[in-house]
């Protein structure tokens, strides 16, 4: 890089020198010094300490004057290397590396930036002492060896740490806002609390960890090529084969580049958040690593790039999850307070499934429940630690039960009868054991309602690779009565949101939705407006929300005469995979935006849907 060129970028991004400018020039007024009044041992001086590589530069001139030091290997013809710059009147530093090198100070005029000619000095013998922090090792592999690091997103998508390439945050953030004085860090850390953290200045502040399967948007998937450190004969860098220098300040947690930028999604990003080659590391382990792109101006969010070591992603295995997590109030459902004695019913429609060991239901052909299905009960007395069950043929056993924390339900005794179609296919457990695997609560009762309980299955060796899970419905009153939440919800420009009471989907039939003003939100300013059914598609796959009547200030606007109908309005699926939505006003989608005028309104909207569980089709996706 060209030593005009570079200056110029470190002026117009330092902050604290008053006045950009290009410090070749010598043409910017009334300077008050010249290059030869900073010569060294006149503006400044040198000291070198060869047996520890320590290196002071320290200004002679009055404490009145603004410094600027810079300091790096000895330029060859016209290209200069920057390791380091400081704007202390003293500045020490310790040089790992012997070689020659130089040095020169820039003092802020009434005229601009006045920069010394460069003073040499030399390194007599390199000082592993000065790398020897772990961090180094961390980065490079060490003295005498290079590391590799990739951005942690590919061609095909995958990310392996940090779920994206790129996360954002609030200027200011540094690596002691994420760390604090035990070590603990706002990743690793089971229980982060950035109010503990070694700098809590940002603890009220914001950062996005975003993930680039939701934000795609972000950059395509690719491979953005290498970034490989080096400590063999200096502290070298190579981006996809265009190398340069840089300088790690382990204290202080940054790293600069000289000749070279990070390897980045855009480099224009880059630049236009640090010109100057000087970064933040705010995240450092031996597989992975974040920088921080803070410095830009106000329009500008800071980003961090995230990488990791390309042998960390050659060597990855996906760890392979044997175990299920739970809520940690899971047996409050299973065993209320308020209930000693709860029975259970197979769910007629999907009375089983597979599951693997961690828990993640298994796409598989299904077959029918048994004829004789709904005959069968399992009842759990959590006072007693009793159970009894009656299988299809209304046969009873009975026994004792005991609970882990884990989820695991062991039994004295499980009997073994079919549940299916397929003779195959029977409730039984070898080791009297059920999981408990997932479970359903009732947005409108807070209760228990649906089960899944699951048994391990066991290869030829004796190894378990799956569970078969039997789905059962909770009984109150003697039966299972089906509820769903939904809602409606709307927008205006502002983001200002405005959502209707909760409606409970009980069955088939017509329902409907009242949103009234909430005095924050903008009714006059409409946005977006959508009606989501939860969890309904789980049970009723092929269910359809058919819209009937769209009032807004007791006007029907629902019609031919509109421009908008039932067919028109497109029909989806929530945030969920589960829920069911009609996007009554999609400002993403053309048509659907043109009837925004239509939902302005000053008293009501009112949405009117019809039910049906089954119209033989997927046809909300």
């Amino acid at each position: 890089m060209k030593t005009k060129n570079l200056l110029y970028g470190l002026m117009m991004s330092l902050v604290w020198l008053m006045v950009a400018c290009t410090p070749e020039s010598d043409s910017m007024g009334n300077i008050d010094l010249s290059p030869a009044q900073l010569a060294e041992n006149t503006g400044f001086s040198v000291a070198v300490d060869q047996s520890t590589n320590q290196v002071t530069f320290k200004s002679l001139l009055p404490s009145s004057y603004s410094v600027y030091w810079e300091y790096g290997p000895a330029p060859t013809s016209d290209d200069v290397s920057v390791s380091g710059t400081s704007t202390n009147s003293t500045y020490q530093v310790g040089v790992a590396f012997d070689g020659d090198y130089y040095v020169r100070m820039g003092v802020q005029t009434r005229g601009g930036i006045v920069f010394s000619d460069r003073a040499a000095f030399h390194i007599n013998a390199m000082n592993p002492n000065l790398i020897s922090d772990a961090a180094w090792t961390m980065l490079t592999g060490g003295v005498g060896h290079s590391k590799t690091w990739v951005l942690d997103l590919d061609a095909a998508g995958s990310c392996l740490k940090f779920g994206g390439p790129k996360w954002f945050y609030t200027s200011g953030m540094n690596w002691d806002t994420f760390h604090n004085v035990a070590g603990e860090n706002y990743l690793d850390s089971e229980q982060w609390d950035s109010s503990t953290a070694i700098d809590p200045t940002h603890a009220s502040d914001w950062y996005w960890s975003a993930d680039w399967a939701g934000n795609s948007w972000i950059c395509g998937a690719a491979d953005f090529g290498t970034m490989t450190f080096d400590l063999i004969n200096g502290a070298n860098v190579d981006v996809n084969g265009t190398k340069g220098s840089f300088n790690m300040d382990v204290a202080s947690h940054t790293i600069s580049f000289t000749g070279v930028i990070p390897l980045s999604i855009n480099p224009d990003d880059v630049v236009g958040q640090r010109a100057d080659g000087n970064y933040k590391v705010i995240y450092l382990t031996e597989n992975a690593m974040q920088i921080l792109f803070d410095g830009g101006s106000d329009d500008n969010t800071p980003f961090s790039l995230n990488y990791i070591a390309k042998d960390f992603k050659d060597s990855y295995v996906p760890p392979v999850i044997t175990t299920i997590t739970l809520p940690e109030d899971w047996k409050n459902y299973l065993q209320p307070f308020n209930q000693t004695t709860t029975t259970y019913k197979f769910d007629e429609d999907m009375p089983f499934g597979w599951f693997t060991l961690a828990g993640e239901e298994i796409s598989r052909t299904g077959f029918a429940g048994h004829a004789d299905i709904a005959d069968a009960e399992f009842e759990l007395n959590s006072k007693t630690k009793t159970f009894k069950i009656t299988d299809i043929s209304g046969n009873v056993t009975e026994g004792t039960y005991s609970i882990s924390d884990d989820g695991v339900l062991s039994f004295s005794q499980l009997p073994s009868f079919g549940i299916s179609t397929n003779k195959n296919i029977k409730f039984a457990s070898v080791t009297n054991e059920l999981q408990v695997i997932s479970y359903e609560i009732s947005d409108r009762t807070g209760d228990l309602t649906d089960l899944w309980l699951g048994a391990k299955q066991y290869d030829d060796q004796g190894n378990a690779y799956e569970y078969l899970a039997y789905h059962f419905k909770k009984q109150t009153g003697g039966a299972q009565v089906e509820s769903f939440t939904g809602k409606l919800s709307y927008s205006d420009t502002g983001w200002a949101f405005l959502e209707s009471s909760e409606v409970y989907i009980t069955g088939e039939g017509d329902y409907t939705f009242t949103l009234t003003p909430n005095g924050s939100t903008n009714t006059q300013d409409p946005y977006l407006m959508f009606l989501d059914v939860a969890k309904i598609l789980k049970k009723h796959p092929n269910t359809d929300l058919v819209l009937k009547s769209i009032k807004v200030d007791g006007k029907e606007v629902l019609g031919s005469e509109q421009g908008m109908d039932d067919e028109t309005i497109s029909r989806q699926v929530g945030d969920d995979p589960t829920t069911g939505r009609r996007y009554i006003l999609n400002p993403w989608n053309d048509e659907s935006a043109s009837h925004t005028s239509l939902f302005k309104f000053s008293s009501s909207i009112e949405v009117t849907i019809g039910v049906k569980f089954d119209v033989g089709d997927v046809v909300l996706k």
